[in-house]
Formats: structure tokens, sequence, C-alpha cells
């Protein structure tokens, strides 16, 4: 059986690398199990419900790691207006 060699940069790359392999080797086994005059209808079956989880789960991760990498990094500093020291002041009023 030939080999794969992947490289990858997260756990959740490899992860996601992990769960498409499986899908695919799901896929191609049902392809071959299924009996004739199923085999269409079978594969789609699967390819909506996996699929779309697979979709769902991959989506996810790279979202998060988005989030993670700009909360990490942090994002500029905010600018303040400075308040010039003859401007009136603005009121505010308590709740009632």
């Amino acid at each position: 059986m030939p080999t794969l060699m992947l490289e990858y940069r997260t756990e959740a790359e490899r992860l996601a690398l992990e769960q498409a392999i499986a899908y695919v080797t799901h896929l191609h086994q049902l392809a071959q199990d299924a009996p004739d005059g199923t085999v269409l209808a079978a594969c789609e079956k699967l390819a909506l419900a996996d699929g779309r989880a697979l979709l769902r789960s991959t989506l996810a991760c790279a979202l998060e790691s988005r989030i993670a990498a700009a909360e990490q990094k942090g994002g500029p500093p905010a600018t303040v207006p400075r308040r010039t020291p003859d401007a009136p002041r603005a009121t505010t009023r308590a709740p009632s």
C-alpha cells in the first residue's frame, strides 16, 4: 500500500487532514460495498451528511485559528482625541 507524507503547521490542520482522509476512505469503501443500483444514492447520502460535517468542522477550525491569531497579536492601539482645555464638558444625566 502506498504511503502519504503530509506537512501541517498546526494540530487543527493535522486533524482536518485526518478527517478528510477518513471521509474519502469511507466514501470509497461505501461505493465498493453498496449493492448494485444503490451506489449513487448511498454515496450521495454520505456526501450530504458527512461532507457537510467535514466542511463545518474545517470552517470552524479555520475561523477559530484566525480569531486566536488576532487575539494573540492584539489590535492596533486605539486613538483617543485630546480634550481641549477650554472645551465645555459634556453633561451626562443619571438614569431616572
